[in-house]
């Protein structure tokens, strides 16, 4: 996949078929827009593109209120190119560009810059300035361009759910991660580095890796204990994840950890990938440790159930 940072012109000189959009999470119905892209430019003989931006446009323009992503810029780009597009462009997204009018788009990026062949667009996406454009509005400029149209019905995307990025924000904002899962298509996850704790995990045979968070625009689910599994060096370990405060120890900050199952070398440093599969409790506090000792023996057993059934529905 060639990646285009710069708004360069394109001289790809072949049918480029294109579709536009930020694509966070790259969902069920991101994926049906991107298989008929791909399918469009194999068709023709010709190249597909995805036309993108960084960073994330409500970043730029909500002022004191930041969007937290559902994949990292860069696992966006593996995941794209393991898709089979050809060519990502990215436009750099700021306050003088979001004042672009759509006919300005239109005219100096699809028309000149990358000289696409044909766009496809899904129902919901506008771009431009005030979101002016849309393919209903690309429908009433026909004579302004040369390129054609397709637009992905709603129909199309969602069947029978209503499938987005922010709908898939607030499922996992409200620790509804199974129910993320069905729209995203895959579990979701995080990235990190497993950094040194204060060990009172060990002291009640809980040994927890605490985790720093590998990008900080990632979204991190609702406090809670989750369910979930643990990528290390290539080797996937079964586990459960606390995220909190820890009341019973009257922790001050934020932390994510995760009681890695079966697990006894030391992993201070090392990358981690953490997948969540199911949420199972709030956070509680306890009156001692041992009684904080016991619920984790009782989340364990629910954590493994709902691991082991996952395994056998996928």
């Amino acid at each position: 996949m060639k990646i285009i940072r710069d708004n360069s012109e394109l001289k790809e000189n072949c049918y480029l078929v294109g579709t536009i959009g930020y694509f966070d999470g790259i969902h069920l119905g991101h994926k049906k827009i991107l298989n008929k892209l791909i399918n469009e430019a194999k068709s023709k003989n010709g190249k597909s593109i995805l036309i993108t931006f960084w960073p994330h446009p409500r970043n730029v323009l909500n002022q004191g209120e930041s969007v937290n992503l559902l994949l990292s810029e860069n696992d966006k780009h593996k995941n794209l190119k393991s898709f089979g597009i050809d060519i990502l462009y990215i436009i750099e997204f700021t306050k003088e560009f979001s004042k672009l009018s759509a006919l300005s788009f239109v005219r100096e990026f699809l028309e000149t810059k990358i000289q696409i062949s044909k766009l496809i667009i899904g129902y919901n996406h506008c771009f431009g300035h005030n979101r002016e454009g849309n393919y209903e509005y690309l429908k009433k400029i026909r004579d302004k361009y040369s390129f054609e149209i397709e637009e992905v019905k709603k129909k199309e995307i969602n069947n029978s759910l209503d499938i987005s990025s922010s709908e898939i924000r607030k499922k996992i904002n409200c620790g509804k991660i199974f129910e993320a899962r069905r729209m995203l298509g895959y579990n979701y996850y995080i990235r990190g580095i497993v950094v040194k704790g204060d060990g009172i995990g060990k002291k009640i045979n809980f040994p927890t890796a605490n985790i720093q968070i590998e990008n900080n625009m990632s979204l991190v689910p609702k406090d809670g204990v989750y369910a979930g599994k643990a990528i290390i060096e290539n080797h996937v370990f079964k586990g459960m994840i606390n995220i909190g405060f820890r009341p019973t120890l009257e922790g001050k900050l934020k932390r994510i950890e995760i009681n890695i199952f079966d697990m006894s070398k030391e992993i201070y440093g090392k990358s981690i990938k953490i997948i969540f599969i199911k949420r199972i409790r709030n956070e509680i506090k306890f009156d001692n440790l041992k009684e904080l000792e016991l619920q984790l023996v009782k989340d364990k057993k629910e954590a493994i159930k709902i691991i082991k059934n996952e395994e056998v529905r996928n």
